[in-house]
């Protein structure tokens, strides 16, 4: 019977070895799982609180020394935006260039215009000067002296020394060239009458005037108005009002058409 009872404790004994090992591997394992899924724990506010404040510190730092850099450059490569102000400003400075300019350009225009208007015009008629016409209308009475023309209100046929052009009372009559007034005087024939001298024995005979811008001595350049049509003399009532014209070489008549375009 004693064998039998030490056979018992040691198959006992293997059986809480057995069951101490394992009970030590279950617990290894229980403690394996536990450490596996043990969830995360939080990061304590003041180790959380620390460490975004020094990630954006860094954050921070880096863009500043970036920006710093980079505006250095743009500082060098850029210009200074120009204010409005500084535009207005600019903008009224050539403005009033261009004014002075233009002020100073109108002046000198101004001036050449008055110089040229009171230079005198040259007084040299030739056979070669072509005149313009002193009014525009219809010729009444042709220059004939090689035989006698009609005259309506006299009703008469006579030589005719001048031309007679048709043209209404208050027309303007201008020169139609260069002369200096020889004479102003009122003829029965051909009321007032203006006598103009064109030089190298040349005249030029402007009657049935009235309202004269020109005096004797005055030098009138072609195309000036010297006066205006009067109202016809008794010598031309029937003819009706007209420009008395005519011209002399050396004080003998000369036919004005030969001058006129």
């Amino acid at each position: 019977g004693r064998g039998e009872k030490d056979m018992m404790k040691s198959k006992i004994v293997k059986y809480v070895v057995n069951g101490t090992i394992l009970a030590a591997i279950a617990a290894l394992g229980v403690a394996a799982f536990q450490l596996g899924t043990e969830p995360i724990r939080e990061v304590p506010k003041e180790l959380a609180s620390k460490e975004p404040e020094s990630e954006e510190q860094e954050e921070e730092v880096e863009p500043s020394t970036v920006n710093a850099g980079t505006d250095s450059v743009e500082a060098e490569i850029i210009e200074e935006p120009v204010s409005a102000e500084e535009i207005q400003q600019v903008n009224e400075t050539v403005s009033e260039e261009e004014k002075d300019e233009e002020t100073a350009f109108a002046e000198e225009e101004q001036a050449e215009n008055v110089s040229a208007s009171l230079a005198v015009p040259e007084v040299n008629f030739s056979e070669d000067t072509l005149m313009e016409w002193p009014v525009n209308g219809n010729i009444l009475i042709d220059y004939n002296m090689d035989q006698t023309t009609y005259f309506p209100t006299l009703d008469q046929y006579r030589l005719s020394s001048a031309i007679c052009v048709q043209a209404v009372e208050s027309a303007p009559v201008v020169a139609a060239v260069n002369g200096t007034v020889f004479s102003i005087e009122d003829d029965v024939r051909t009321g007032t009458t203006v006598t103009m001298e064109l030089g190298n024995g040349y005249q030029a005979i402007y009657g049935q005037l009235t309202d004269l811008t020109v005096a004797e001595g005055d030098t009138v350049k072609k195309g000036n108005i010297i006066g205006y049509i009067s109202s016809p003399t008794k010598y031309y009532n029937v003819e009706g009002s007209n420009l008395y014209f005519a011209m002399k070489k050396n004080g003998e008549p000369i036919d004005p058409i030969v001058y006129l375009p």
